[in-house]
């Protein structure tokens, strides 16, 4: 099954386009190295840096060019020349990719990551001295409206970042060999020998929803809303949320208390928190505090009366996102409220929402 997964990304692949990134050959200092790069052998699955954006805004397959092991060899032969009494050394290449994401409703973040082992050949097998995980980062200003020139900053850089955290590795590599009993203080984070660290970047989630109330004492209605969010696995998210809601009171209610109807539109800014419960299931709890209009015409008149509403709210449930890229997003909410309206100061209710992440 894993063999047949494989075979569908690399054949699905090529149904997009592709773009290259080439390293700029700059030298680094290593001039304290004991050895030089003999070959760099790529061991990854998919040997491409994935899907980005290229100068022209397009969404395309990124590939380091002309090959990685060759682009490799060629900068790091600028820093690690080959002499006589310096040791060949393999390089094995077990992660090589970009990723970027949204950080916040104004930035995204984007990581170069490199995952190598250093080895040496003994009796025709490869075996590792060393293992080097990096992340390199860098964070672009980006409005949830546009990030045109972004793209292009960001695609400008791939290779700085690329180039840095392979130079990272090389540097801890000479570090560590040159460590000894005496002294065994590293200047290098990340992971050591035979060890791998989590390179993942969080996803950022953008949510819009339609929420109905199902049932409540008072008052029936709908609301449109915007949910932005950094997903995370340990903490407590604090997502970025905004609602527009339109509801009106019941009207039976509304005829008890000697009004034709009675009609609001409410802005509720808020404090909300997601904990995440299991994968695409995340509980859900908000304090807020609703603005608006109340819009009231009585039995026996004709005109409108107009009343400034505030409030505050509160709303416990459960937020699902079953798939994490794209697709449907479901919620249940049970919600309480107080508000300065004169047909109603409190009411309590069961809303249910759907929407979409993208």
């Amino acid at each position: 099954m894993k063999k047949l997964l494989l075979v569908f990304v690399l054949t699905s692949s090529f149904g997009f386009s592709q773009d290259f990134i080439t390293l700029n050959t700059v030298p680094f200092e290593a001039e304290d190295s004991s050895f030089y790069i003999k070959e760099v052998i790529d061991v990854r699955d998919i040997k491409n840096l994935g899907m980005h954006h290229n100068l022209n805004g397009e969404r395309v397959i990124l590939k380091l060019g002309p090959e990685a092991p060759d682009a490799i060899m060629a900068f790091m032969n600028r820093s690690l020349i080959q002499t006589p009494n310096k040791k060949g050394i393999y390089l094995k290449i077990n992660t090589l990719n970009l990723q970027n994401t949204r950080r916040n409703t104004e930035e995204i973040i984007s990581r170069a990551t490199v995952d190598l082992s250093f080895c040496e050949k003994k009796k025709g097998h490869l075996k590792e001295l060393f293992r080097m995980v990096r992340n390199e980062d860098q964070v672009f200003a980006a409005s949830i409206l546009g990030f045109t020139k972004t793209i292009e900053d960001e695609f400008k850089s791939h290779e700085q970042r690329i180039r840095a955290a392979l130079e990272y590795a090389v540097l801890a590599f000479i570090e560590h060999q040159q460590d000894s009993a005496e002294n065994n203080v590293t200047h290098f984070e990340g992971s050591s020998q035979g060890e791998a660290v989590s390179n993942s970047l969080n996803r950022w989630y953008n949510i819009i929803e339609y929420r109905q109330i199902l049932t409540s004492t008072y008052h029936k209605g709908w609301a449109l809303g915007y949910t932005g969010f950094l997903d995370n696995n340990k903490s407590f998210i604090i997502p970025y949320e905004l609602n527009l809601e339109f509801y009106d009171v019941k009207e039976d209610f509304a005829r008890r208390e000697g009004f034709e109807f009675v009609d609001a539109t409410m802005l509720r800014p808020g404090i909300f928190g997601y904990k995440k419960v299991f994968p695409g299931v995340y509980g859900a709890v908000g304090i807020n505090v609703p603005l608006g209009f109340e819009v009231k015409r009585r039995l026996d008149t004709d005109d409108d009366i107009y009343k400034f509403l505030i409030g505050i709210g509160a709303s416990q449930g459960l937020k699902i996102i079953p798939w994490k890229k794209y697709g449907m997003v479901l919620g249940i909410e049970f919600f309480q409220q107080i508000q300065n309206s004169e047909i109603f100061t409190r009411d309590v209710g069961l809303e249910f929402s759907v929407g979409f992440n993208f």
